[in-house]
């Protein structure tokens, strides 16, 4: 029968070694240390010198150890198929699951090993110039709701997949990238020279995001903002470096988008900053410490009152008056628009018809009130627009609601319904700072508005040159073919007045005629108005 294997162990010794292998194979981590102790096993149980594969030709086995083999094999099959349960449970704990880079936690534990080299290096700020240093960048996808919303979920998905294999083939050796959440993505580079470095690598990323997705048969631009952190002393800890890598993300948005931003302690100190300004507005909000003016909207010539625009103040207690350029942004980021926008319009509205009951013009100045992009988000939107109305006794015909351009940059099909519900209650729309966002005049014929509010910088252009004047006079002639009427902002100049004028804008507003008022320069205002001119059958909306 040629060669054999020795004599084998004692049946009490093949139990005992049975028995052992049993605990080393639950104890093995891995596949590889499963086969390992089966290795060993097998050449215990065969009485060899060196580990042997358990594979062996039944036919060189002595009888009385075949039990013992074909025991041990069954451990072992039972021991492999517990690895192999445990290697994809760890897998799925740690990869996310629709780009298959890693997730926050797998993230969140490189971040920590690689923090773990600077120990003993000393506090942040002494760590040796020029020492290589562990480097995070955090990175978001601009607008990528915009993508979800016009697209579906699916196309947002494979967008993730595609930014994923972009900043995979950005990796250099034992980089690390992780999909944190959403739109939200990370870099951990565990060594670089300097921070120059990391910039570099920041805006490559950037660069190559740029560069447009097809999905769904169109193409869309999945653009980031980059954040970067270096780790700097023995005493940082990931949850700091992505804090802070969010930050420089956060102003790297504030500053245009797609750019790169590294962080700073200024940052910081903002950021703490910007809680406590968020705190007060809340605040602000349940005590309702707001306040309304008005800025007259004219005829052109003439300077005839026509409407007014109703413009939110906060009413600080401390620091008095706060204009909108402080607090909108972050009214928007944080929602807070949406109650804030309720009360200005229910405000508005009941102050406007109580100026028609005291005060009767006629035809009325109509009262404008501006609907920010989450407020056209909330479903109850009309709801809150008839309530207004129904509150105040104000005629729909006599209220305007302005947006912005960058509305219509959302789920157009949406937006659409949502703004002919609007007109179906009876009120007129205005798209806002027209010429400087999304939309173009061709567009405008598919949209259910009434009056177009040139912006400012054209209108600042009349008397910069025949070119700029030229294009101020198109828009007017397209909109009037339109049937849109024109109302000219920023107007601060006598001469830009005239030369709208001249161009046939019908409306203006700006710092040349009034400045926003309260309740009592409104009043007196409209004194004035039933003094100077009789009373005529005019409208804004024909």
């Amino acid at each position: 029968m040629g060669w054999q294997f020795p004599a084998a162990r004692r049946a009490a010794d093949r139990q005992r070694l049975l028995a052992e292998a049993g605990t080393a194979l639950l104890a093995a981590p891995d596949a590889a240390a499963v086969h390992r102790v089966a290795a060993e096993a097998t050449a215990e149980l065969l009485g060899l010198d060196a580990p042997a594969e358990l594979a062996v030709d039944p036919e060189l086995v002595p009888d009385e150890a075949r039990d013992a083999l074909d025991s041990l094999r069954a451990q072992v099959t039972l021991a492999l198929e517990r690895a192999d349960l445990a290697a994809e449970v760890a897998r799925r704990v740690s990869v996310d699951p629709l780009t298959g880079l890693a997730n926050r936690t797998a993230f969140s534990r490189r971040l920590q090993e690689a923090l773990g080299t600077l120990e003993g290096s000393g506090p942040p700020g002494d760590h040796p110039p020029g020492s290589p240093a562990p480097a995070l960048l955090l990175l978001d996808l601009d607008d990528f709701k915009t993508i979800n919303d016009s697209l579906g979920h699916s196309s947002g998905d494979e967008v993730l997949r595609v930014v994923a294999e972009r900043l995979r083939g950005c990796l250099g050796p034992g980089d690390l990238a992780a999909r944190l959440g959403g739109d939200e993505f990370a870099v951990l580079v565990p060594q670089v020279a300097d921070e120059g470095e990391a910039v570099a690598l920041g805006e490559r990323m950037a660069a190559i995001l740029r560069t447009p997705v097809t999905v769904s048969g169109r193409e869309v631009l999945a653009r980031a903002s980059v954040g970067v952190r270096l780790a700097r002393g023995d005493d940082e800890d990931p949850e700091r470096l992505l804090r802070d890598a969010d930050m420089a993300m956060y102003a790297a948005k504030t500053a245009g988008r797609a750019g790169v931003r590294v962080f700073d302690t200024a940052m910081h100190t903002r950021a703490v900053q910007r809680l406590d300004f968020e705190a007060a507005l809340r605040r602000a909000v349940i005590r309702q410490q707001f306040t309304v003016r008005y800025q007259p909207v004219v005829e052109l010539p003439g300077g005839k009152l026509a409407g007014l625009e109703a413009l939110v103040r906060w009413d600080h207690p401390e620091r008095g008056l706060v204009m909108p350029g402080e607090f909108v942004a972050l009214a928007e980021d944080t929602g807070l628009i949406v109650p804030i926008g309720r009360w200005v319009l229910h405000a508005a509205c009941q102050a406007a018809r109580d100026w028609q009951r005291r005060f009767p013009l006629q035809p009325h100045p109509f009262l404008s009130v501006n609907l920010s992009v989450r407020q056209l988000q909330q479903p109850d939107l009309l709801e809150d627009v008839a309530g207004a109305l129904d509150a105040s006794g104000l005629d729909p015909d006599q209220l305007m609601l302005e947006i912005t351009e960058s509305v219509l940059a959302a789920d157009q099909e949406a937006m659409l319904e949502r703004l002919s519900g609007l007109r179906a209650l009876g009120v007129h729309l205005a798209i806002d700072d027209f010429g400087t966002g999304y939309s173009s005049l061709a567009y405008l014929r598919h949209l259910p508005v009434d009056v177009l509010k040139l912006a400012k910088p054209f209108v600042d252009g009349l008397l910069h040159g025949a070119e700029e004047a030229a294009l101020t006079n198109a828009i007017l002639r397209i909109a009037d073919l339109l049937g849109l009427r024109v109302i000219a902002e920023g107007i601060e100049q006598e001469a830009q007045a005239l030369e709208l004028a001249r161009l046939g804008c019908p409306y203006g507003q700006g710092f040349h005629f009034a400045r926003p008022l309260d309740q009592f320069a409104v009043e007196a205002l409209l004194v004035a108005e039933q003094a100077r001119h009789p009373q005529v059958d005019r409208r804004l909306i024909v």
